[in-house]
């Protein structure tokens, strides 16, 4: 199933095991390589409580608001899933990242992103325009195939032949 990510920040994390709430997503860490997400970051219930990871492999449900993980133990700290530190050094952000041509054209910054939620794979990319072209550009829809590179502080993107789709400020919540 396909959700926007916009709908998983500040979810609550629930154990599927006793349904205790046990914290709240705060972020996601995304392998740039492979364009899916790699983990989710969430604050811990309680007080004093440090930034814990879970690795999207644990995840058993995404719902309204809801995010069901296996058991408590899937809550661990991000140097114990493989590659995770290393993801977050770059302190990428994909959403407000600013999206260009291999041409070196803007094309804005990434509104949203849809992404499959049974491999945590990125689907789409959802590109409002810059300022300077909001009157006459539509919003534009790119899908991961289309993706060149996600950089740290960029989105690269194939030119458009007809490749991407417009769309009108509606249609993102019909998708």
């Amino acid at each position: 199933m396909l959700k926007p990510i916009s709908e998983i920040m500040g979810a609550r994390v629930v154990d599927l095991d006793t349904s205790q709430n046990l914290g709240e997503i705060m972020n996601w860490v995304i392998n740039p390589e492979q364009k899916r997400i790699s983990a989710l970051m969430i604050k811990p219930a309680g007080m004093f409580t440090r930034m814990m990871a879970i690795a999207t492999i644990d995840i058993v449900e995404y719902g309204p608001k809801i995010v069901v993980v296996k058991n408590s133990f899937a809550i661990v700290s991000p140097s114990e899933i493989v590659h995770l530190p290393k993801l977050m050094r770059p302190k990428q952000r994909v959403i407000g990242s600013p999206v260009v041509t291999v041409t070196g054209k803007k094309l804005g910054t990434v509104e949203e992103i849809l992404f499959e939620t049974s491999d945590s794979t990125i689907q789409k990319i959802y590109i409002q325009p810059g300022i300077l072209s909001i009157l006459n550009q539509p919003d534009i829809i790119i899908s991961a195939d289309k993706i060149i590179a996600i950089e740290p502080r960029r989105i690269v993107v194939q030119d458009d032949n007809g490749a991407w789709q417009t769309i009108k400020k509606t249609a993102l919540s019909e998708s």
